[in-house]
């Protein structure tokens, strides 16, 4: 038995090696054309959601029994929407999820500044909250003003973790195959 599994790990290094490179290629995209990659993930996603909400309404229409039915019906109809908004203007989808997201922290960066002002007599280290929430709400103001610097970071942060994470699986798929074939 652990000849078979060293067998078959030794003859798999070329799986390692694949997804490493298919990594190392995206990683160089994400960093050189960042927004091409921003719309390829939003656009993969939008695929995703509008199967996902197709097959929610055929589901409903067809088979579903069950409470809720127009809740699913909703979801599945704003599934659709996203979906297709995803496809069809990535950038903008992208760029408005961004958005919400700058909203998000704007709140939370309101919310943490006035928690460690409040708390600032009565909590050592209340000056930790002041600052994660003064860093929040310039960031949500950022992403709000200017979603797409946001998108390029964000599509950067992902290319840099892509690169590193192929160069490991490569490093490993060298490594099974001296190991093991």
């Amino acid at each position: 038995m652990a000849n078979a599994s060293r067998s078959l790990i030794g003859r798999s290094w070329w799986i390692l090696m694949a997804l490493g490179i298919i990594a190392v290629i995206f990683g160089l995209i994400a960093i050189f054309q960042p927004l091409s990659a921003i719309a390829a993930l939003t656009w993969i996603m939008g695929i995703m959601a509008l199967a996902e909400g197709i097959t929610t309404l055929f589901g409903a229409a067809t088979a579903y029994r069950g409470a809720g039915k127009g809740w699913l019906i909703f979801y599945g109809a704003f599934s659709v929407l996203f979906g297709l908004v995803a496809i069809f203007d990535p950038l903008s989808m992208a760029s408005a999820l961004l958005v919400l997201v700058g909203i998000w922290l704007v709140i939370a960066g309101i919310y943490r500044l006035l928690l460690g002002l409040k708390i600032r007599r009565s909590a050592p280290g209340e000056g930790w909250t002041v600052l994660s929430g003064v860093l929040a709400l310039l960031l949500g103001i950022l992403l709000v003003v200017s979603p797409l610097s946001g998108l390029v970071v964000t599509a950067l942060w992902i290319g840099v973790v892509a690169l590193l994470y192929g160069i490991v699986q490569i490093l490993a798929a060298l490594r099974v195959k001296q190991a093991f074939a």
